[in-house]
């Protein structure tokens, strides 16, 4: 009898769940980016890409509350001059492709399966301007609201921002133009498979 409590110990310990394996999941993402900063003049106004629709793709996986990715995200953005209440755009003239990889932690979870996850990573930011190339580091931080439809599907929403040097470079800037950090805010929808 005395052995009985650690039989049933060990027996417990042995037979308790295990704890969640890790899951790979891939995502897709359809969004619109607003960009801020890159030159400006004296007189206030100006220059920089211009509301694109982002398209987006994520390998991620999954272990407890947090999850590892790389996200490649892509853009076919005009560019524009603004100031004093008017936009001059000339549309597609550039792309935006950018590599992020990126941790996230869950920091909150609803009942209903829905997720709160806060990110953060560097993002490798290549642009092209009518065939003019330049690359870009920045850091990129986001919050998600991810929630099930589907047994292994869930839905997403990305509130995210990018902040990386001017995506002009110092001989694109005449006398009198700053160059400034180019600021990315964008918002998107998705759809993640996971497994």
């Amino acid at each position: 009898m005395q052995r009985l409590p650690a039989t049933l110990a060990l027996l417990g310990l042995t037979l308790a769940p295990l704890p969640a394996t890790a899951q790979w999941g891939v995502s897709v993402e359809l969004g619109v980016a607003r960009f801020a900063g890159t030159s400006r003049d004296s007189a206030g106004a100006t220059v920089g890409p211009y509301r694109p629709t982002t398209f987006g793709l994520c390998l991620d996986r999954t272990l407890g509350q947090a999850r590892m990715a790389v996200d490649v995200f892509y853009a076919k953005t005009g560019l524009a001059g603004e100031g004093q209440g008017v936009a001059v755009v000339q549309y597609a003239i550039g792309s935006l492709w950018e590599i992020a990889p990126a941790v996230s932690l869950r920091v909150a979870r609803f009942g209903t399966g829905v997720e709160a996850r806060v990110e953060a990573g560097p993002a490798l930011d290549l642009w092209d301007f009518d065939g003019e190339r330049r690359t870009r580091l920045g850091g990129r931080a986001a919050t998600v609201v991810e929630w099930p439809l589907a047994r292994d599907l869930m839905g997403s929403l990305r509130v995210s921002g990018v902040l990386s040097e001017s995506v002009f470079d110092a001989a694109d800037a005449p006398t009198g133009v700053e160059r400034r950090a180019t600021r990315r805010f964008g918002v998107a929808l998705g759809l993640r498979y996971q497994r």
